[in-house]
């Protein structure tokens, strides 16, 4: 019975601190409760525990709860341990400065039964211009909309791409692909040559290159992408990215 006990709480202080992810703000115990269900007492013992232990910070001029620095600690040290990141740290940053972009290393998350999503786990940008919302590691964001998100779909198993077929794809701007047939039809096509783009799909003035990272099996691990501004990206030739981005790719294949 105790067990059972343990594994409830430790299920409701993971649903705090998912909420608290999902919400990506300060957050009160009654918005907390609102999000969750569950009620305003349980909460505050999951928060006051989670508090003592590094995280959960409490804002003292508003009383309200956020992530605390121990998830920042915890999250350095998984994503420099990570072996791709490890492998391919080093090589990804020489292909981000050969060409004055950024690169990203992305992996698939399959926490929503909804939409295909991402997780980006390495970043390096040697752009002398930073885009306006560029995303930074840790972050979770909709595939579909993206060439590492796309790359990466195309090597799905074909009930997985049913499922998410099931409901809408979101628009993010007025070049995100949101009828599924057009997407099917590209991620075949991606398939067919290796690498995928996107171009103003996930943020207006972004283009992003991206090629996939397979097992001995083929099966998909990760996407490997260079971004930047629209107008700079196409200042080298594509094909060239391409190579460079698939000498990187393969080096996670030969290691792994």
């Amino acid at each position: 019975m105790t067990d059972i006990k343990n594994i409830h709480s430790v299920n409701r202080a993971i649903d705090v601190i998912e909420f608290l992810y999902n919400w990506g703000q300060e957050a009160s115990i009654s918005e907390i409760s609102t999000g969750t269900g569950m009620v305003g007492s349980t909460i505050y013992r999951q928060l006051s525990t989670l508090k003592e232990r590094g995280f959960i910070y409490q804002n003292p001029k508003n009383s309200k709860y956020w992530l605390g620095l121990r998830f920042y600690a915890i999250g350095n040290l998984v994503k420099h341990n990570l072996p791709i990141v490890s492998i391919l740290e080093s090589h990804a940053e020489q292909v981000a400065k050969k060409y004055s972009q950024t690169i990203f290393i992305v992996i698939p998350d399959y926490s929503s039964d909804v939409y295909a999503q991402q997780a980006i786990i390495y970043r390096k940008s040697h752009s002398p211009v930073l885009l306006r919302n560029e995303a930074t590691v840790g972050t979770i964001s909709l595939a579909h909309a993206a060439a590492t998100g796309k790359c990466m779909m195309a090597y799905y198993p074909e009930n997985l791409i049913q499922q998410y077929s099931e409901h809408p794809l979101v628009k993010l701007t007025e070049k995100t692909i949101t009828d599924w047939d057009t997407l099917k039809a590209e991620l075949s096509t991606i398939c067919s040559r290796g690498y995928a783009l996107d171009t103003d799909e996930e943020e207006e003035g972004k283009t992003c290159l991206a090629v996939p990272i397979l097992d001995s099996a083929k099966n998909i691990i990760a996407s490997i992408s260079l971004s930047g501004q629209t107008r700079t990206i196409f200042e080298n030739p594509i094909n060239n990215i391409i190579k460079d981005l698939n000498e990187v790719a393969e080096i996670v294949t030969a290691e792994l």
